[in-house]
């Protein structure tokens, strides 16, 4: 279900057990703005149905957070534009070369270019990895796109910070919410760390253990200083304030 924030936002939750993000939900008087795309097409299907339930608008655009596998493998359903940052795009052109068989998945974790905790949520999300079909983005901009949805405003800013350097955030100035992805979080790809999925339970206290590049969050904060914003959301936890948002970064 999508739950309603102010009047022109609304959020799906994030479903934790095949890792589907937090989706945001944008709309004006004229057009209407998703934010991620999902992780599937069964994730798409679910997030469109529950749209039409409960009368809410189908997006004209998707913006993708950054190029990870659960922001991003839903683009090719929604039928709409998508919309990228430059770096994302890029990431995205060399992810639909990838073979999805078990050896192909098992050399990218050795290589480094993907990590086990996304390949076995991989696993999960599809049965039949045949399916898997990335897209790169049909509207690529630099640094900073504005995004007219009729009498709302979205500011599409690529901020980089801590988790992966592609991060584009979503700042609704008339909302005064701002929409992070995962761009506050840990680098998961860049810091040895555990996972076992026999283990889940210990994700989260492993997750704990790895450090924030100090640099990158003094950057990431910097930006978000300009914004003037009450609210906010991260890929995969729950709504915060702007203080709590500040307050969670432990250097």
């Amino acid at each position: 279900m999508f739950n309603k924030i102010t009047e022109h936002v609304y959020i799906h939750p994030a479903e934790h057990y095949t890792d589907r993000p937090n989706i945001g939900l944008i709309f004006g008087e004229k057009h209407s703005l998703l934010f991620d795309a999902g992780n599937s097409a069964d994730h798409v299907e679910k997030l469109k149905r529950e749209l039409s339930e409960q009368g809410l608008p189908f997006p004209d655009f998707v913006l993708l957070s950054h190029w990870h596998w659960d922001h991003s493998f839903g683009a090719k359903f929604w039928n709409v534009p998508i919309i990228s940052g430059r770096k994302t795009n890029e990431e995205l052109e060399k992810v639909s070369e990838w073979k999805w068989d078990d050896f192909s998945m098992e050399n990218r974790i050795k290589s480094g270019e993907d990590i086990i905790f996304c390949t076995e949520m991989i696993k999960r999300e599809y049965p039949d990895r045949s399916k898997i079909e990335v897209v790169p983005a049909d509207i690529v901009f630099e640094d900073k796109m504005v995004l007219d949805l009729g009498g709302i405003s979205c500011e599409l800013i690529h901020a980089k910070g801590p988790h992966s350097e592609d991060s584009v955030i979503c700042f609704v100035p008339s909302e005064k919410f701002v929409f992070l992805g995962d761009a506050n979080c840990k680098d998961l790809y860049g810091k040895p760390w555990e996972f076992d999925i026999e283990h889940e339970e210990d994700f989260l206290s492993n997750v704990a253990k790895i450090p924030y590049d100090k640099e990158l969050v003094a950057d990431f904060l910097k930006l978000l200083e300009k914004l003037d914003f009450t609210y906010c959301i991260s890929g995969h936890s729950e709504i915060m304030t702007r203080e709590e948002l500040f307050e969670s970064f432990s250097l």
